[in-house]
């Protein structure tokens, strides 16, 4: 069964260059936005002006102005229907203020676009396969998540030299329930870029997945060396070393006290605590199962691993405290579910 993809939307390329810095630091970029929908606007079409606007356009998007970079993408169809850049920009745009369906009809535009004769060129696909990647986004946000797998296979097959829709595509793959196939195409995505961590990180997850652990350790070693200072890696190695168990426990310990200090995160804290306490150091397991209560404070596991501990620790009421919380969550829980299956909650 296809579980819903969760595809990163920053695998999409925003070619060219950068014209207007951000939404409120250049003064003067309202005025230059005005000016170049002038300049695209008149006739005879000035092709320069479409370039600066396509820029502008592209620009607007990666600062957040997503209706200012349709307002302009809308004047450059007009002055240029086979603009693929301004279908794709205005999919992109649209699908950031959750107009999956406006979203969806540009990108399928811009693949029409580029099919067209004046469109044909060896860089074309490279425009295809990043169209391919945004619209196997927005079906994958639609729910349609057969398609989207498609539509980011044939990216990748299309341009198979492409970071985007290798890395597009291994999401798509490990959220398909694929996770060797995933690999392959993560492999490929670190290949194309070794310095990027993201295609690092989930080429590991992939490898932990299939159960080549000793891949993984070795893929997670890589992201660390790579950035030491960031938490990714360190939560990785660690999760996998306290799966491993035995000798590996303790270096897994200190790889999740590490990503602690970098991102004070749930899984890290809440793993670092149920460790601890298979490993007889209740009182430090406290503290660290008592922070995951406050970051996930409706999960039942942090307040479990608590009572285990506090009853080690011999604290009666402490234990029978988080115990309770334990049953509070589980029957709130259960009270959701029977709300959701149509049944009347029981008071």
């Amino acid at each position: 069964m296809i579980v819903r993809l969760l595809l990163l939307l920053s695998v999409l390329l925003l070619p060219g260059g950068l014209l207007v810095q951000d939404s409120t630091g250049d003064r003067n970029s309202r005025n230059t936005l005005a000016n170049v929908l002038t300049r695209v606007r008149a006739r005879p079409v000035d092709p320069q002006a479409v370039e600066d606007a396509v820029q502008i356009g592209l620009t607007l998007v990666a600062a957040g102005r997503y209706q200012e970079s349709i307002d302009l993408f809308s004047a450059v169809i007009e002055a240029r229907p086979d603009e693929y850049r301004a279908f794709y920009g205005t999919a992109l745009a649209s699908l950031n203020l959750g107009q999956t369906t406006t979203a969806e009809a540009n990108a399928r535009a811009a693949l029409v676009a580029l099919s067209r004769k004046e469109n044909i060129a060896p860089t074309a696909k490279y425009g295809k396969a990043d169209a391919l990647v945004l619209l196997g986004v927005i079906l994958a946000v639609k729910g349609d998540n057969g398609a989207a797998l498609s539509s980011v296979t044939e990216a990748a097959r299309l341009a198979p030299e492409s970071f985007d829709a290798q890395f597009a595509l291994g999401r798509a793959l490990f959220g398909a329930g694929n996770p060797a196939s995933a690999a392959v195409a993560f492999q490929r995505a670190v290949t194309l870029q070794p310095a990027n961590s993201s295609s690092r990180f989930f080429l590991a997850t992939a490898l932990e997945a299939t159960g080549d652990y000793e891949g993984a350790r070795k893929t997670y070693s890589e992201l660390i060396a790579l950035q030491p200072n960031k938490a990714e890696g360190h939560l990785g190695l660690g999760v996998l070393l306290i799966k491993l168990g035995g000798e590996n426990t303790e270096q897994g310990i200190q790889e999740l006290q590490k990503a602690i200090l970098f991102n004070d995160s749930y899984e890290a804290r809440v793993t670092l605590g149920r460790a601890q306490v298979k490993a007889g150091r209740f009182s430090e397991a406290v503290e660290n199962l008592t922070r995951a209560a406050e970051l996930a404070p409706n999960n039942p596991e942090p307040h479990y691993q608590l009572a285990i501990a506090y009853s080690r620790l011999g604290k009666k009421a402490e234990a029978e405290r988080a115990s309770a919380r334990v049953k509070e969550i589980n029957s709130q829980r259960r009270g959701t579910d029977v709300n959701m299956s149509g049944n009347k909650s029981p008071h």
